[in-house]
């Protein structure tokens, strides 16, 4: 059993109140996969009853399912860096623009269900499914920090390795929001093209 299915057959532990006003509630909204609006119930609970150790859990356990559906949602957007063959690489400037802020957003919110595992600790320490749970979270903050940390400095580095205008039309390029392609050029120095310009160059070949 993997740590996050061991921490949510945790039993709930919570009063018949918090069960029909906000676990109920929070739980219909979660098979629908809507884990937004059933965090934002389970926080609702919580400002009523802090120490609730079963919302603390929902609150853990639906962060981390709507960190992991944000992380299954990036293999459909479009590709922000690629090979293109002949030693040639595309980045799409966009694309990885949004996909460092979604970065961001998953380490966020996985951040939360973090804090809460923290809080539920501070309330019924040494669980050990919790504390499994707990660990599980901090590999996945640990893994997403270095992955974006990664693709960051690359990108930030585009500048530097290649220079700022396009080797095609001699107007600067924008990093952050055009695609690009980078080559190495005749005298060993990386060039870097519009991704438009680029591909007139290939129809003039």
């Amino acid at each position: 059993m993997s740590a996050t299915e061991g921490a949510f057959n945790v039993p709930l532990k919570c009063s018949p109140e918090e069960q029909k006003h906000f676990v109920d509630p929070a739980m219909a909204e979660a098979n629908r996969s809507n884990f937004p609006a059933a965090i934002d119930i389970v926080t609702n609970g919580l400002n009523a009853h802090p120490a609730s150790e079963g919302l603390l859990l929902l609150k853990a356990y639906f962060g981390y399912k709507l960190a992991e559906n944000m992380s299954n949602e990036q293999v459909s957007l479009p590709r922000a860096i690629e090979s293109i063959g002949d030693g040639v690489l595309m980045v799409d400037g966009g694309a990885t623009t949004a996909m460092l802020g979604r970065f961001q957003e998953i380490i966020r919110i996985l951040g939360e269900s973090g804090a809460a595992m923290d809080e539920l600790l501070q309330v019924n320490p040494g669980n050990q499914e919790v504390l499994g749970f707990k660990s599980y979270i901090e590999r996945k903050l640990q893994k997403l920090g270095q992955e974006s940390e990664n693709m960051r400095l690359t990108f930030s580095n585009s500048h530097s390795v290649a220079g700022g205008f396009c080797v095609g039309c001699r107007q600067g390029i924008n990093f952050d929001t055009q695609k690009v392609v980078f080559r190495r050029g005749s005298v060993a120095q990386m060039e870097v093209w519009h991704f438009p310009c680029f591909q007139k160059l290939g129809k003039k070949n």
